[in-house]
């Protein structure tokens, strides 16, 4: 069954299998094919494989289970064409991700961009539809062992509401979410806070003009988070106060902190042509949370101190139950904190307590002298 001469290619028709035959090339090549008309009446053909590798009685089995699909509404071809389109993995990150920026908050977006595009970088090739629970399950693993159970359980979310929005956009063919039943590990609400050692290792060890140790010190001394200071802008730093905008914080409501005597020290010193970001590029901002930590971190050891593992939000938290143990009247603490307030003091709140404030932060950072050591005052902070 060859290709006779001057012919382009010939077709050879199974007598027994309706819809099977041999595609026989000009160039010598040969496949086994399956021919069938779909639901709008077009003839379509599917190649099974070569007859090198396939034989009559698999080419037969394959033909009939096609038949047998088409009979029940498949159109092998269309199905076939479209898994051979289908995207990548990363190809649905990129459209995901464009459309994430606008309703996440940056950090939020930040966080869900490094998890797709760093951790989950060994699923980017990956066809769409080719992604099992094991793929996921084995990526999850690795992060784990890595990274830890937390960051692996933030890379499941990042991945789970990928493929759940790829789902309901119609960009996932199917019904399946393969991020579903993978392994989550349980966590546990952080109730850590930082005790006078640790606070006097950490002051200590940032004692320098790098911007990452003067955002460690003025989360400490504002309580603020940690992307609040940060992402501060020389625009917020007024003569009295620094003032956040209702776009930058999580609450989505202004914020102002006044502006005493240890956080302004613990600024850097404002340029003449004071525009764009405290810290960071100009442009941009400070990044690099991580590996300033792990220089952090590793002065601490060296230091001969033994600290516990600690984050930046455990200086907001260190900074509340300091105050309310001080006695600090709750609300005003809340209103540091920039918490949403109800009833009564969601009217006070949006007198910004200045002068309750005020004196609350003042009240800290008389405790934070005495935890730091009055030798500290004569090195101005």
């Amino acid at each position: 069954m060859c290709c006779p001469a001057g012919q382009a290619e010939r077709f050879f028709w199974d007598a027994d299998c309706r819809g099977l035959g041999i595609r026989a090339l000009s160039s010598g090549r040969r496949s086994w094919i399956f021919q069938y008309r779909d639901q709008h009446g077009r003839t379509r053909r599917i190649v099974l494989g070569d007859l090198s590798v396939v034989s009559l009685d698999d080419a037969r089995e394959e033909a009939r289970r096609k038949a047998a699909s088409i009979t029940h509404g498949a159109n092998p071809s269309v199905e076939r064409k479209a898994k051979r389109n289908a995207g990548t993995v990363l190809e649905l990150i990129e459209t995901y991700l464009s459309q994430a920026k606008a309703r996440l908050r940056p950090r939020s977006y930040r966080e869900t961009e490094r998890n797709l595009r760093k951790h989950a970088a060994s699923l980017h090739h990956e066809r769409v539809e080719a992604v099992r629970r094991r793929d996921i399950s084995e990526v999850l693993e690795r992060i784990s062992e890595k990274s830890g159970p937390i960051a692996a359980n933030r890379v499941r979310a990042a991945l789970s509401a990928l493929w759940s929005w790829g789902l309901r956009t119609g960009r996932v063919d199917g019904d399946a979410n393969p991020v579903t039943f993978t392994l989550q590990h349980p966590e546990r609400t952080r109730e850590r806070t930082l005790n006078d050692v640790e606070i006097r290792a950490i002051w200590n060890a940032t004692e320098t003009s790098e911007d990452y140790a003067r955002i460690v010190r003025l989360c400490l001394l504002t309580g603020c988070r940690r992307e609040e200071i940060a992402g501060l802008r020389w625009r917020e730093i007024l003569a009295d106060k620094i003032a956040i905008g209702a776009d930058r914080m999580k609450g989505r409501l202004p914020h102002e902190v006044p502006l005493v005597p240890m956080i302004e020290v613990a600024l850097p010193p404002r340029p003449e042509n004071a525009d764009g970001f405290v810290f960071g590029r100009r442009g941009t901002g400070f990044s690099g949370f991580s590996d300033s930590k792990e220089k952090l971190d590793a002065k601490l050891k060296k230091s001969g101190l033994n600290i516990q593992p600690w984050g930046l939000h455990d200086l907001r938290r260190t900074f509340s139950t300091r105050l309310h143990d001080a006695g600090a009247d709750p609300i005003v603490i809340e209103a540091l904190l920039a918490h949403k307030q109800q009833g009564v003091a969601a009217v006070y709140n949006r007198a910004s307590f200045r002068e309750a404030k005020r004196s609350a932060l003042l009240r800290w950072h008389q405790l934070l002298m005495e935890i730091i050591g009055h030798d500290q005052e004569a090195r101005r902070y």
